[in-house]
């Protein structure tokens, strides 16, 4: 046998031997109805109620790109707290909101902004445009999914499950790990939406894992921001004083409208 021939042969065995990739369906097995695995991400929603962690916060976006070093708290439905430091530990801003009124102070120029909490003022200063109830979803790993008039299924060979969305113009495609339904990616089209990728998960109890890094991508704004938390601790009894910030003593007051004034 020729070397040349040899290879060839060689060659064609690892390639067969790659595509026998068996795919680990968990204890649960493999699933076929579609409406079963979104039962079990709600179901999963519903069991992480808040959040504390300090972390790292990236944007990049076309005004720009840079690094934060972050502390937050959330607790549903609408309220976060987001206080932002550079890599010095200088403070850069705190964020806080109640779900229904917002605040933000910038120590820079000693300037505490407030005004209603709707998702077109708090765009001004977050990196994409959420209301508060989306913001803290995103921030706990739970993009909202749509209830669709028309749900598909595939499996992927990556060991993923494909749920594919429609209600009306608007569709949404979830993916999902199959060994134990983590959630990995929702991309949504025909609305306006943040795209949402998981990088990392923890286990923190037993069948919920739930993401400890992000990525979101708004698409209007072409900005993509990732979120990765340092050590969280879900379901904490949180401060409430933390959403209801008041002006330090000094700041200049500035209350925003909705209709673009000050």
């Amino acid at each position: 046998m020729t070397p040349r021939r040899f290879f060839r042969l060689l060659l064609a065995c690892f390639t067969l031997t790659g595509c026998a990739h068996r795919i680990d369906y968990g204890p649960r097995g493999p699933i076929h109805d579609p409406h079963v695995i979104l039962d079990v991400l709600q179901e999963r929603y519903a069991r992480v109620q808040s959040l504390r962690s300090e972390g790292r916060l990236s944007v990049e976006s076309p005004e720009g790109s840079g690094s934060l070093r972050i502390a937050l708290e959330v607790a549903k439905p609408g309220c976060a707290y987001l206080e932002t430091a550079d890599f010095l530990g200088n403070p850069r801003g705190t964020f806080a909101t109640d779900g229904e009124e917002f605040v933000f102070f910038e120590p820079g120029e000693n300037v505490f902004y407030a005004g209603l909490a709707s998702a077109r003022l708090l765009g001004r200063f977050l990196p994409v445009e959420l209301g508060p109830e989306e913001l803290v979803a995103l921030l706990l790993g739970q993009p909202p999914l749509l209830e669709g008039d028309e749900v598909r299924l595939e499996v992927e060979p990556e060991g993923v499950y494909r749920l594919d969305l429609r209600r009306g113009s608007i569709r949404q495609r979830v993916r999902v790990g199959t060994r134990d339904l983590r959630l990995i990616s929702v991309e949504t089209r025909g609305r306006p939406a943040v795209d949402v990728r998981a990088l990392e998960h923890r286990i923190v109890e037993p069948d919920l894992p739930l993401p400890a890094a992000l990525e979101l991508h708004e698409r209007r704004s072409g900005t993509t921001v990732r979120i990765r938390l340092g050590d969280p601790a879900w379901n904490v009894e949180t401060d409430d004083s933390l959403f209801r910030l008041r002006p330090p003593p000094g700041a200049r007051v500035e209350r925003l409208e909705e209709e673009g004034g000050s």
